[in-house]
């Protein structure tokens, strides 16, 4: 078996130049998710709905790896407008529901695309089964 896994989910649009996971022991690291459907397209609105369209995309990919959101163990979201902080946060939270896992956010000048306004990163702990 590999020390890292590298995997991409069918149902999350392809990166151009990365993979969106990477499984190193019991832990997952997933790419920065950008507001995209599965087919690559641009999800069109505001700061909330292409929130909501990311956390979509981040329960595509716990599925794929056999996870779900309790696993998360840290969440790193990177906005490039501070106005959007308010309406982002408020999906985070909705999306969390009771759960808190550690969050950090950032404000950057610019992601890699104009359409990009957030990225949201996470890390998933996730034993492999017979582990102790």
């Amino acid at each position: 078996m590999p020390k890292v896994e590298i995997t991409n989910p069918p149902d999350v649009a392809p990166g151009l130049t990365y993979s969106h996971v990477a499984r190193a022991g019991d832990f997952v690291f997933v790419a920065g998710q950008i507001a995209k459907d599965a087919h690559g397209n641009w999800v069109q609105g505001d700061a909330s709905d292409q929130a909501r369209a990311i956390y979509r995309n981040i329960d595509r990919i716990l599925d794929h790896v056999g996870a779900t959101k309790e696993d998360i163990v840290k969440v790193n979201t990177i906005l490039v407008d501070l106005q959007d902080k308010d309406p982002v946060t408020a999906v985070r939270l909705e999306y969390f529901g009771s759960l808190r896992p550690p969050h950090t956010g950032t404000v950057v000048a610019a992601l890699g695309f104009p359409e990009i306004r957030m990225e949201v990163e996470i890390i998933v702990y996730l034993p492999r089964k017979g582990a102790v």
